[in-house]
C-alpha cells in the first residue's frame, strides 16, 4: 500500500513522466536488492522504516532517480519513480482493477491516442481512467460514468495521487445503461457487467470508425456482448481476446520461467463503428440444386 503525507489539493508530478530530481510529495519507489519496491510519498524530514532499515527522505530530495544509498542498516537501495504499473498495483482500491498486462492490451489495441475523446463506463479504483488519461494527454478528453459518487471520490484521489490535476477528466454520476451523452467519442471503453446493453447508445455516440472497447471476466459475457455488437448491424471486426503473462528468471548459467504465471484475468472485445449491414442470406443446408 502506498503511504501518502499528501493533502488533497498538493500538485504533484505527472505520472512519473519527469526527469527532474526528487522534490517533496514526489511519490518514490525504493527498490532493494532483492527487487522488492516500496512506495511511498517524499516529505522533507521524513522516515520510512522497512524490515531492511530506515530510509531518510532527505537522502532522496534534490538526487535524480536512479541514486544509491544507504538504509540505517547499511542495506543498499535505489530510488526511482514508480512507473504506472507499480502504482496501480498499490494503490487503494475497494474494487478488482483491470490488471496492468490487460491495460496495456486494451491501449493497444483500442488505439487509445494523444488527443483522443473518450468515454469509459464503470470507474472503479481508477486504474482504467489513469490508463486511458495518460494515453489521451493533456490535449484528450476522457468523460467518465459511473452509478456511485463514493467510487467516483475514491478514483479521483487515486488519479490525482499519481497523475495530479486532471482538467480534461470529466466524472458524471450517470448509468451508461441509460444512454450517452457528451458524444461524438472516438472511443468507448465499458467495464460493466453487460456491455451489450450498451451497444445501440454506443453506435449513436461513436464517430464513424470509432472503436468500441468491453472488459469483462466470464466467457458467458463475452458471448451476449458479441451477439448484441452483431445484432446491431453497426459494428466491424469483432474480436475477443485473453492475455497471459509470465516472467522468466536468469539466475547464472540458467533461465527458467517462474513458476507461477498470471493467466486468465478478463476477456477484452474490440469492435468499429461503420455503417450498417445488410441482413445476410441464410446459410445453404447442402442440399440446393
Amino acid at each position: 500500500m502506498i503511504r501518502s503525507s499528501r493533502s488533497p489539493s498538493t500538485p504533484v508530478a505527472s505520472g512519473g513522466a519527469i526527469s527532474a530530481p526528487f522534490r517533496p510529495n514526489d511519490l518514490v519507489l525504493v527498490l532493494d536488492r532483492t527487487g522488492k519496491h516500496y512506495i511511498f510519498r517524499l516529505r522533507e524530514h521524513g522516515e520510512y522504516h522497512f524490515h531492511q532499515g530506515v530510509v531518510r527522505h532527505d537522502d532522496i530530495i534534490g538526487k535524480d532517480e536512479g541514486v544509491r544509498f544507504r538504509t540505517g542498516l547499511g542495506r543498499d537501495v535505489w530510488a526511482y519513480r514508480p512507473r504506472m504499473h507499480d502504482y496501480l498495483l498499490e494503490m487503494p482500491r475497494r474494487s478488482a482493477i483491470i490488471y496492468p498486462k490487460d491495460l496495456a492490451f486494451l491501449i493497444m489495441w483500442a488505439d487509445i491516442y494523444p488527443g483522443a475523446r473518450v468515454l469509459e463506463a464503470g470507474v472503479g479504483s481508477g486504474a482504467l481512467a489513469i490508463a486511458l488519461l495518460r494515453a489521451v494527454g493533456a490535449q484528450g478528453q476522457l468523460v467518465t460514468y459511473d452509478l456511485r459518487d463514493d467510487m467516483i471520490d475514491h478514483a479521483a484521489r487515486n488519479v490525482e495521487g499519481f497523475l495530479g490535476p486532471t482538467p480534461n477528466w470529466t466524472r458524471r454520476q450517470r448509468d451508461v445503461y441509460e444512454g450517452i451523452e457528451d458524444g461524438p467519442f472516438d472511443r468507448i471503453v465499458l467495464d460493466v457487467p453487460d456491455p451489450g446493453r450498451v451497444a445501440p447508445h454506443a453506435h449513436r455516440a461513436l464517430r464513424p470508425g470509432g472503436i468500441f472497447c468491453s472488459y469483462v471476466p466470464n466467457i458467458t459475457q463475452v458471448e451476449a456482448t458479441v451477439h448484441a455488437l452483431r445484432s446491431n448491424g453497426g459494428f466491424s471486426e469483432i474480436d475477443t481476446f485473453e492475455t497471459l503473462y509470465r516472467r522468466w528468471e536468469f539466475r547464472g548459467a540458467t533461465a527458467r520461467p517462474v513458476r507461477s504465471m498470471i493467466s486468465h484475468t478478463g476477456f477484452l472485445t474490440i469492435a468499429r463503428r461503420g455503417q450498417p449491414r445488410e441482413p445476410e442470406p441464410p446459410e445453404s443446408d447442402g442440399n440446393d440444386v
